[in-house]
């Protein structure tokens, strides 16, 4: 009997590490074409590329930041934000530029975001600049507390 279970415990420790590794080297290389080249093997290595949706190119660029505006420059059409780096774990300003194609919430122009706003900043990194494709100006709501009626008695 302890035989076979021994037995049985070397085979399933055997499988499990065979699946290990065959799921640790990653995906199946594809089939390999036997055909061979007929204009030489540099032309042949040189594979035509995928099409790639314009708007799935530029989501994939995109970054996000969460931070309090340091300053606003309305004809620069741009804006200072401070940020928490969590990769690096310190304090960060970056400074981001608005164009026509700049989504903004909360807000109708540059002109009303301010010093000391809270914004949430989705931008791409284009010819060195920051361009944003979204910025969403956290407004502030009044909570339940602030609007309680205040109850005075005479004591």
């Amino acid at each position: 009997m302890k035989k076979h279970f021994v037995c049985i415990t070397v085979i399933f420790a055997l499988m499990t590490l065979s699946a290990m590794s065959a799921f640790s080297q990653g995906p199946e290389s594809p089939a390999k074409d036997n055909t061979a080249p007929s204009q030489g093997t540099q032309e042949a290595a040189v594979q035509a590329p995928q099409a790639v949706p314009a708007e799935a190119a530029a989501r994939t660029n995109e970054l996000s930041i969460y931070g309090e505006v340091q300053a606003v420059n309305v004809q620069g059409a741009s804006m200072s934000v401070q940020y928490y780096d969590y990769d690096n774990d310190e304090e960060k300003t970056l400074e981001v530029s608005l164009d026509k194609d700049s989504r903004l919430e909360n807000v109708k122009a540059i002109g009303e975001v301010k010093k000391g706003d809270w914004v949430d900043v989705t931008y791409t990194v284009a010819g060195g600049r920051n361009m944003a494709k979204s910025v969403s100006v956290e407004t502030e709501e009044v909570g339940a507390e602030e609007n309680a009626p205040v109850n005075i008695t005479d004591e």
